[in-house]
């Protein structure tokens, strides 16, 4: 059922907000440059409705300055003609048929309109194409402006339809998604989600995928799956639609797949404090950026432990890939292990991670079951909520790109206790969310573009190594 929106602008200029609820359906918002009121109904209104609101607007915020409308062709044509009867001025209108969404921010004045979210379905499989339009069909805030079962066939759609983000598989006809991902994204550079049969054969194709420019991937649900990875496939497409892609197309060894990265020199020689703990978190653009710096920290790395929000068996494959690009080791995390220095220690997806200390001092990796936190299993507050216990302040945080809030509270508790905390910069960032989440909670001790997190890193720990 779609919403009904028609605000009034006053001229009254009071000092406090003030919201008042008219018959269910009728909201005031006083803010300080401005009065305001703003109509959200889900049916349709009689004049009567109007001529009642109006009468208690005039009460509460004076008398009306003009009118913004927002909603369908025919109820702005019926207000409209209400309005004129009423002598009342139309500052401005905006159509919207069907369902969307409207943010008022009455201090300002202002209505925010959320344009619908144009989404380009790729996927050979007509059972799947309608699958993921269903799913998206059920979202006020997505459209599905068209679906392609081979390559062929999507580039016009892409050219012509321009969408907003595109779901792509990785197993088609004619060319695979991967060789299709690197023929349209220089030319078409559109946030793409690769939503594929996710298993250890196709990790490192995924890998590549995210490599060559995907924003973010999710596994291809079943039918008995979609009440649960619907909810996952709306976050993720609504996320890409805000990412930002590389402005740049990658060249050289980092853009061919299995390339090795060129090193800095200087950084690849020494040792850091071993005994200085640092514990990541990432999401989405995650495996990206944590590829950045890990491939710029030196051999001997103090132990490092890593939250990517990742599905299960592709974990496994990140950290092979991490482990085949970095020169100390970096595996999937298993129950039991021991945290050692020169090793990095990836959640394996689909469980939580935590980091225990023995009554020896020795800290070691614990996987479980516990149920998601903040929705993610595994989760980042998780990991660095137990970071807190084992280490206290003998440690570094660091927060990279993703959606959502999930380890910024984990990070101000580092902080607390006396850690050195990071969060990836906005313009750097995939998806400004996590970071943004944990600089507004004051846990950021540092804010850095990506580029600069690794010598950063080097630089704390060769200071407390000299110390």
């Amino acid at each position: 059922m779609g919403f009904k929106h028609l605000t009034l602008f006053s001229a009254s200029h009071p000092d406090q907000d003030k919201i008042i609820l008219f018959d269910g359906v009728f909201w005031v918002a006083q803010g300080i440059k401005e009065s305001a009121a703003v109509w959200v109904s889900s049916r349709w209104f009689h004049e009567g409705d109007l001529e009642t609101g109006f009468e208690i607007l005039k009460g509460a915020v004076g008398i009306p300055a003009g009118f913004k409308m927002v909603g369908s062709s025919k109820l702005i044509q019926k207000i409209t003609e209400y309005l004129a009867s009423k002598r009342y001025r139309v500052i401005n209108t905006a159509i919207r048929e069907g369902t969307f969404e409207v943010r008022f921010f009455p201090k300002e004045g202002k209505i925010h309109v959320a344009k619908k979210i144009k989404v380009l379905i790729v996927d050979d499989s007509k059972t799947i194409r309608n699958l993921l339009a269903k799913i998206m069909g059920d979202d006020p805030q997505l459209e599905v402006v068209g679906a392609a079962d081979r390559p062929s066939t999507a580039l016009p759609m892409i050219q012509k339809l321009k969408p907003d983000v595109i779901t792509l598989d990785l197993e088609m006809p004619e060319v695979d998604g991967l060789a299709f991902l690197k023929q349209y994204l220089p030319h078409h550079p559109v946030p793409t989600v690769m939503i594929t049969s996710i298993g250890m054969e196709e990790g490192s194709r995924v890998l590549q995928a995210l490599e060559a420019g995907a924003v973010d991937y999710v596994q291809k649900p079943s039918a008995s799956e979609l009440e649960d990875a619907a909810p996952v496939i709306v976050e993720k497409i609504k996320g890409a639609a805000t990412a930002k892609l590389a402005t740049t197309a990658k060249s050289g060894p980092l853009g061919v797949a299995g390339g090795v990265p060129r090193k800095n020199p200087v950084m690849s020689h020494g040792a850091l404090d071993p005994k200085c703990l640092i514990a990541i978190g990432s999401s989405t653009g995650g495996t990206e950026a944590l590829r950045k710096v890990l491939t710029e920290l030196p051999a001997m790395i103090p132990p490092i432990v890593i939250t990517q929000h990742i599905p299960a068996v592709f974990s496994k494959a990140f950290a092979d890939r991490m482990n085949s690009l970095c020169p100390f080791g970096v595996s999937e995390a298993v129950h039991g292990a021991e945290v050692l220095p020169g090793n990095v220690y990836i959640a394996p997806g689909g469980r939580q991670m935590q980091i225990r200390k023995r009554n020896d001092g020795r800290m070691f990796i614990s996987i479980d079951d516990s149920p998601p936190v903040n929705r993610h299993k595994p989760s980042v507050d998780y990991l660095f909520d137990s970071v807190v216990a084992a280490c206290g302040g003998n440690c570094i945080g660091v927060i990279l790109t993703g959606m959502g809030g999930d380890g910024a509270k984990g990070l101000l508790k580092l902080k607390t206790a006396g850690a050195r905390t990071i969060a990836q910069d906005e313009a750097s960032c995939a998806v400004f969310g996590m970071p943004r989440e944990a600089i507004c909670l004051g846990a950021a001790g540092e804010i850095l573009p990506l580029g600069e997190i690794a010598s950063k890193l080097i630089q704390w720990l060769s200071q407390r190594k000299a110390a």
